[in-house]
């Protein structure tokens, strides 16, 4: 982790977590925060792998820069993962805006 990081609902880093196969750091968005700092969070990807429960992140929405992402990207609903701080690499960016309205109507928050 990088000292002073900050972390807040909705904000999206860069997160050491091994997913399925993949042990490489990835995007994650954070959903909670709990009291101990064990940060709620949920993997991105850019492949959407089919699935009907995901969130599409699109480069082409107008609040895609804030998010700090490269690519479109996708956000499934489970499982919701914890994380320790020290997991986190470093921040990417946060859902803003309208795309952020989406998002937590979508996650039910």
């Amino acid at each position: 982790m990088a000292a002073g990081m900050i972390f807040e609902k909705h904000q999206i880093c860069l997160c050491s977590v091994s997913v399925g196969k993949a042990n490489y750091p990835r995007p994650c968005i954070i959903l909670d925060i709990e009291p101990n700092g064990t940060l709620a969070i949920l993997p991105i990807s850019t492949k959407s792998y089919t699935r009907a429960t995901m969130f599409k992140i699109d480069s082409s929405d107008s609040d895609f820069a804030d998010t700090g992402l490269t690519e479109t990207s996708y956000i499934f609903d489970s499982p919701v993962r914890d994380a320790a701080p020290f997991h986190m690499i470093k921040i990417l960016g946060n859902l803003q805006g309208n795309l952020k309205a989406r998002f937590i109507d979508w996650i039910g928050d």
